[in-house]
């Protein structure tokens, strides 16, 4: 049979030989970051990546920052850093790296957060916030998370009250396309366990109006699982005396369907396991104990997934400022081929206290504000050793004329791609044996094909994408127009 006659019967197979409907990823990235754009796979292992630690945080007075980190974004090429957990200080940047003191304060609230919604057509209404107003005892009749708008990301109107609960925790929020609403990520309170502190996900047409919540007879002060739904919390797998404390949930912008949360897994002491503590007040024990921050991912922001339990970067030693207790912030920023995320330490535990008597005075420098840098769509990677392994794509349909990978081979590694029709059959001209290697570290590599690029003759048909990796890291792969 003639090459010109397979082609033509691939083109006309709108299915696979599993009779699966193909995945329409169109032109949009596709990240390796769980299971879902392999199909079949040998040797291939999904690894966490941890960030790299860049150290403090400095403003352009040489002093470091310090205090919660509300939100960092960007807005038309500045960076915007808002910090403080009861009123918030306006920090800029150019690269992600040293801060300006803008001279702008943003007073009132607790734990307030801020986002910038590409949504809205209103332009009075590009920035919002919400933060939590109490009296001196919350009062449900009148206290809660308070909504308010800006142009400017500085001047703020009040518009509503948007949730009638004590939530003690960052409510973030934002538009997603994907669903065509707003969504919000906040603690959900469990009253009855040791794992108290959820995440829980509600979903708005406008979040400046009232939250959709469930009431019962059982409401107390605080945000509960009866009135939420949870969409992530501690399990079986994690320490028995840990809860997830602040959630950071991002929606990641440079690909499809991607949604990452930073989580701060806290782990709790007690009096009887760890007696060494000693208490601020003596003979009242508080909520002490470890915070490290873990990563989460999911494909619709609803079911989410844990990669791995290892800390996505690592606290620091005891002598150093951000031991024993890091939050991320919300938001990431992008610097060419590198994104840039903030994290707070106090250089104590959870509740300020300091965990051993000989760490007193070990560490010259207390909290701060710190910056960690990751590869653009690095957070988890396909990975092959150097013994070598093989992935699989489901069958997908696309647009575009080339062929993009996002991977890492080093020296000693390789990759080659082979484009498959929806029967599994290799195509003619797009074969291994065709493929020219792949090697090195590249953010957006083309693949070719004796020394041939176009796929454009493929677009709008059902293939599968094979790729055989050794000693190597796949993060994205992204047909494109070009």
């Amino acid at each position: 049979m003639s090459a010109l006659a397979i082609l033509a019967g691939f083109l006309c197979c709108a299915t696979g030989a599993d009779g699966a409907e193909p995945l329409d990823i169109g032109d949009q990235k596709q990240l390796f970051f769980d299971r879902r754009m392999i199909a079949e796979s040998h040797a291939i292992e999904l690894r966490m990546n941890p960030a790299q630690k860049l150290g403090l945080v400095y403003d352009d007075q040489s002093q470091p920052l310090s205090g919660h980190v509300s939100r960092v974004l960007e807005d038309q090429g500045k960076i915007r850093l808002y910090l403080g957990a009861e009123g918030l200080t306006v920090y800029e940047s150019d690269d992600g790296l040293h801060f300006r003191h803008t001279g702008t304060t943003i007073p009132g609230g607790i734990l307030p957060t801020i986002f910038l919604d590409p949504h809205d057509a209103d332009p009075a209404r590009r920035y919002k916030l919400f933060r939590t107003e109490i009296k001196a005892a919350f009062d449900p009749a009148t206290d809660g998370v308070m909504g308010y708008y800006s142009a400017d990301g500085v001047n703020f109107t009040r518009a509503e009250r948007v949730l009638p609960f004590f939530v003690d925790n960052p409510t973030v929020v934002w538009w997603d396309p994907r669903i065509e609403k707003y969504v919000i990520y906040t603690r959900a309170f469990s009253y009855e366990s040791e794992n108290q502190r959820r995440i829980g996900r509600m979903e708005t047409d406008d979040p400046l109006k009232p939250w959709p919540v469930q009431k019962t007879d059982q409401d107390r002060d605080r945000l509960s699982v009866h009135n939420v739904p949870v969409v992530l919390e501690a399990d079986q797998e994690d320490d028995p005396h840990s809860d997830i404390y602040y959630n950071a949930a991002t929606l990641y912008p440079w690909a499809q369907n991607a949604y990452f949360m930073f989580t701060a897994q806290f782990r709790h002491f007690s009096p009887q396991r760890q007696p060494f503590i000693r208490a601020r007040t003596p003979g009242q024990w508080e909520d002490y104990g470890l915070l490290e921050v873990q990563l989460a991912v999911s494909h619709d922001g609803v079911r989410w997934e844990r990669p791995s339990r290892e800390p996505y970067f690592p606290t620091g030693l005891a002598d150093e400022w951000d031991r024993w207790y890091a939050v991320m912030a919300p938001g990431i920023v992008r610097r060419g081929n590198y994104l840039y995320q903030y994290y707070v330490s106090t250089g104590r535990t959870h509740d300020s206290v300091v965990l051993r008597p000989e760490y007193d005075h070990s560490a010259p420098q207390l909290g701060g504000v710190g910056v960690v840098r990751q590869r653009l769509d690095g957070f988890v990677s396909a990975d092959a050793d150097h013994q070598g392994g093989w992935l699989k794509t489901p069958l997908v349909t696309f647009r575009g004329n080339r062929l993009r990978l996002n991977i890492d081979t080093g020296a000693m590694g390789a990759a080659f791609v082979e484009l498959r029709d929806a029967d599994d059959t290799p195509i003619p001209g797009y074969t291994l044996d065709d493929c020219e290697e792949i090697g090195g570290n590249f953010i957006d590599q083309c693949v070719y094909w004796k020394g041939r690029s176009d796929v454009s003759s493929l677009a709008g048909q059902p293939v599968r994408v094979y790729i055989r990796l050794t000693r190597g890291k796949l993060y994205a792969l992204q047909f494109r127009q070009e």
